[in-house]
């Protein structure tokens, strides 16, 4: 199965965006300090791994570039 990594911000305070799609991890994490959520410092955005379906898989959060916080889900 294919999957695609995503680049999520916060536009602002009612509303997220992705704003990039990457083919692989390493490619997204080298995203991270391109973009940043609303009000914050560059490198403070969410990678979203998901499958062909878009269902979400994983997320990782950043905060000023640095690994803040990693989820799985369970998806049926």
């Amino acid at each position: 199965m294919k999957y695609y990594y995503l680049i999520r911000t916060t536009y602002n305070e009612y509303e997220a965006r992705y704003v990039k799609i990457c083919e692989s991890f390493e490619e997204a994490v080298s995203e991270v300090p391109n973009y940043a959520d609303w009000y914050c410092n560059k490198g403070t955005c969410k990678i979203v791994k998901v499958d062909s379906n878009f269902r979400q898989l994983e997320c990782w959060q950043y905060w000023n570039g640095e690994l803040e916080n990693h989820q799985k889900y369970i998806c049926s």
